[in-house]
């Protein structure tokens, strides 16, 4: 009972805040590549490394919290051993001032496919958000992106992860003293 529970409590409550909560409130296309873009505002940006993918407008309000922005990137199944390291950068700006940001590194699947989730992050109110994408040097292939806006994220409680986490423990302490007790019984000390 203390194990199941632990297990629920623990490693399956975090995946599914983590991984699995909230939903797709909207689909993009990340397609157009360049090395300077005009944001809609007006102002031009520039990409020193690589390549930066066409600022993406973003309507976001507090009523979507919490917001977790998911790249889904997928390439060729016969180009996955032949890629070095691929590095992208991901930003997140309010008008102009950036609120998040996160450089990673694509490990992609015998598949072909990689995930990247930038957040989650609580919108305080209803602004002009622009999400950039940013290639950190040159990428060996052209990924397919699409960028998903995930509403509603749960974000786990850790004090109940912890707690989890600690009934495991007893929970496999217990079954390891039950095992000694037993084996102690069968062989008498001599």
């Amino acid at each position: 009972m203390l194990l199941m529970l632990g297990i629920i409590l623990g490693p399956l409550y975090y995946a599914y805040g983590v991984y699995a909560s909230g939903n797709i409130a909207e689909t993009f296309s990340m397609v157009d590549r360049a090395e300077r873009w005009t944001a809609p505002d007006g102002t031009i940006l520039r990409f020193r490394g690589g390549l930066g993918f066409r600022p993406q407008p973003l309507n976001l309000t507090p009523e979507m919290n919490e917001v977790k922005l998911r790249l889904r990137f997928a390439i060729p199944k016969e180009a996955v051993g032949n890629l070095g390291d691929m590095r992208y950068q991901a930003t997140l700006l309010e008008y102009d001032h950036t609120i998040l940001e996160r450089s990673f590194v694509l490990n992609f699947g015998r598949n072909g496919k990689a995930n990247a989730d930038v957040g989650p992050l609580e919108i305080s109110y209803q602004g002009a958000y622009i999400f950039l994408l940013e290639e950190v040097g040159a990428a060996p292939i052209s990924p397919e992106i699409t960028l998903e806006v995930i509403q509603e994220v749960r974000r786990p409680l850790m004090p109940l992860v912890w707690g989890g986490l600690g009934l495991l423990v007893l929970a496999l302490l217990l079954a390891l003293y039950d095992l000694v007790s037993a084996v102690r019984k069968q062989r008498p000390f001599q």
